[in-house]
């Protein structure tokens, strides 16, 4: 007879350390947590290097109320280093490592930019490390972005699935996610330039267990939207374990969610966690921004 499948327990750590210029409040267990009582555009060396020691412990971070300029957003992005290139687009103008993520009220779609669980253009050979998204508008309800602590999940298996993971790789493509978005639509998906489609479609293959350059830290690098196979398997070996591993990732204990409001700014680190957004505020527009860090 089949046991009823237990919670995971046992290696959630994520309460806050104390701080003397910022105030971070964990709203999981799992990952997440909120900067309090500061302004994104206006720190300090000190408080910034504190910020970047939260981000890595909790691996999302967000603070209300900022309401930045497309010229703050740039320069306080580029605090944490270059930015990535963008597969998507040119960015808005004068400030092209800002990127507009739009969905206006009478866009109807199953399959909206984001929508499935994915870490952020993997397919690339050098996959943007951070994402930092604002919000100026949001529909009253719904809109909502989840994560899933990937160094969580994987500390969460077996020792030997552990071992039998470290030496693979799995090979991310656009391939999917494009056909599955065009058929919706019925339009081709937008890149910035043709060399971004090609290399989106050709894709590439990384470490299924990526070890994180600040904190040493393992963890699982594989999505349902964009990994499509495993070097050195079939796709019938390949499938079953990336399935199985896109479902353990994004069980409800390794997650975090977060209600957006006008003016917020959301970051995360995309080799440590996925993330999700979900696409239920049909006729109500949204507007967000986000740079990706190389």
């Amino acid at each position: 007879m089949r046991e009823v499948k237990l919670s995971p327990s046992g290696a959630f750590d994520n309460a806050a350390r104390e701080y003397r210029h910022i105030t971070v409040a964990p709203i999981s267990s799992s990952m997440g947590a909120e900067l309090v009582g500061l302004r994104l555009a206006e720190l300090t060396d000190e408080a910034f290097d504190e910020l970047r020691h939260a981000f890595w412990r909790h691996k999302m971070l967000f603070a209300r109320n900022q309401n930045l300029t497309h010229a703050e957003h740039e320069g306080f992005a580029a605090r944490f280093g270059p930015f990535a290139r963008d597969a998507y687009t040119q960015g808005v103008p004068g400030h092209r490592p800002v990127q507009p993520i739009i969905k206006e009220a009478d866009h109807r779609s199953k399959a909206m930019f984001g929508s499935g669980w994915h870490t952020d253009s993997p397919f690339l050979a050098s996959p943007p490390s951070i994402t930092i998204l604002r919000a100026v508008e949001i529909p009253p309800y719904g809109g909502d972005t989840v994560w899933a602590d990937t160094a969580l999940a994987f500390r969460m298996l077996s020792p030997t699935m552990q071992d039998m993971l470290r030496p693979l790789k799995v090979r991310m493509s656009a391939a999917a996610n494009m056909a599955t978005q065009e058929k919706v639509s019925g339009k081709p998906l937008a890149f910035a330039s043709d060399e971004s489609r090609e290399a989106a479609l050709a894709g590439t293959a990384h470490p299924l267990v990526r070890k994180h350059p600040e904190t040493g830290e393992e963890a699982l690098y594989v999505d349902e939207v964009y990994a499509i196979g495993i070097d050195g398997m079939t796709e019938e070996e390949s499938r079953p374990l990336l399935d199985f591993l896109t479902r353990h990732i994004t069980q409800h204990a390794f997650t975090c969610r977060l209600r957006w409001e006008v003016g917020m700014v959301a970051m995360w680190d995309n080799r440590a966690c996925l993330h999700l957004a979900a696409n239920d505020f049909d006729g109500y527009r949204r507007e967000m921004y986000r740079t990706t860090l190389a």
